[in-house]
């Protein structure tokens, strides 16, 4: 008996999650086991320090194996699919187009536009993370999705280059590779998330998708059925508990316990004006320490409504905002903050959900789901992609009772 198992590593500002799938008969995936350790020195999704990358790296791979191993798996880890993020992320749109030989659109002539469409000189420094192919465009008919047979004289294809620093790629994949774990393929985090957690309508109809993670915010835009636009804002989680710290004179450990147990992102959600946090103290001398409620969700507020313009600028500058009828959907360890999608609506004026992973198995019962959505993500991609002819060579062992 034979199965397919999958890995996805995430290396992020605040934390480095291992995710493990396993496909299943019929097509869909199963997440058989998720976990997740605080990262240590990694800061807006870069690392600074490649061995606590790499002890991080060994120490989710050594909890992973202790929670798989009494449900009939062996772990035998040997390569995994790398979750990334970090402004140092860009997408690049770029077309290429081709010459109509007969009368009509080709096999020969699509395949010559898809070459032409791989074709960005991309820089010594960049890495290229995917290509997402978008519209055809046959001469000035545009939003063609099938164009053979169709009659013109050029055929152009629109693309979206998804490109990275190479050296930070370069560094997580030296992290996996000291903890023996080889990256299989570098994966965009916020559009890994969207394939797990939008339907087909929302991507026709046009949707936003923030992925809110520890040290940036990815964000990627659909509409007609495809990605039309992606990027990353080096602003996250992490900026809203160091703005806490330094308005209240907290440690980062106090400021991030305040801003997941009692902070709101909404000032409207205020009913005691004269309200007071304690702050969570170990010294028994400080355990009286009290904080305005209404001074801690100013400071929170302010931060979070700083992001969503930052998105909304840069979406309304490309005239993408007006084509989002299908509104916003939040994931990512981000999208917990208390009253979030408040703002989200507030600054953007679209609905919102959260995004819970659908297109997967295995994660109903995780309450806060949406926080894996990125690494759910990964391996969907990876088993959608298999190749079963060197299946077990690459990835795990299963050990069948």
């Amino acid at each position: 008996m034979s199965t397919n198992i999958y890995a996805a590593l995430e290396i992020g500002t605040t934390r480095t999650v291992l995710a493990v799938g396993e496909g299943e008969v019929g097509g869909r995936l199963k997440v058989i086991g998720h976990t997740e350790i605080p990262s240590t020195n990694v800061r807006k999704s870069q690392i600074l320090n490649i061995a606590d990358a790499t002890q991080s790296v060994k120490s989710v791979i050594q909890s992973a194996e202790e929670k798989l191993k009494g449900n009939a798996y062996s772990l035998n880890l040997c390569t995994a699919y790398l979750v990334v993020s970090g402004n140092h992320i860009d997408t690049i749109p770029f077309s290429g187009s081709t010459a109509i030989g007969g009368s009509k659109v080709s096999d020969e002539e699509i395949n010559a536009v898809i070459n032409a469409s791989r074709n960005y000189p991309i820089p010594e420094s960049r890495e290229l993370l995917d290509v997402i192919d978008q519209d055809y465009v046959i001469d000035n008919l545009t939003g063609i999705s099938a164009p053979k047979g169709m009659s013109g004289r050029i055929l152009k294809l629109n693309t979206l280059h998804i490109i990275a620093d190479k050296n930070r790629i370069e560094d997580a994949k030296t992290a996996a590779e000291n903890a023996r774990i080889e990256i299989e393929e570098p994966l965009l985090a916020v559009t890994s998330a969207a394939e797990v957690v939008l339907e087909e309508h929302e991507k026709k109809n046009g949707v936003l998708v923030l992925d809110l993670g520890g040290g940036s915010t990815g964000y990627s835009v659909y509409s007609d059925g495809y990605l039309v636009s992606a990027g990353v804002i080096g602003v996250g989680g992490d900026h809203i508990t160091n703005d806490i710290a330094h308005a209240f004179q907290t440690t980062n450990a106090q400021a991030e316990a305040l801003k997941v147990k009692e902070a709101s992102a909404s000032l409207s959600s205020l009913n005691d004006m004269s309200a007071r946090v304690k702050i969570p103290s170990s010294n028994p001398l400080m355990d009286n320490r009290t904080i305005s409620r209404r001074a801690l969700n100013t400071v929170v507020n302010a931060r979070v409504k700083e992001l969503f313009k930052v998105i909304r600028d840069t979406l309304e500058e490309r005239d993408l905002l007006v084509r989002m009828h299908s509104g916003i959907v939040l994931t990512g360890g981000g999208a917990k903050l208390n009253d979030l999608d408040e703002v989200a609506q507030q600054i953007l004026g679209l609905n919102v959900r959260i995004g819970r992973p659908i297109h997967v198995d295995g994660l109903e019962n995780e309450p806060e789901s949406y926080a894996y959505a990125a690494v759910a993500g990964a391996l969907l991609y990876a088993h959608r992609n298999a190749d079963d002819s060197n299946f077990f060579s690459s990835f795990f062992g299963r050990i069948f009772k």
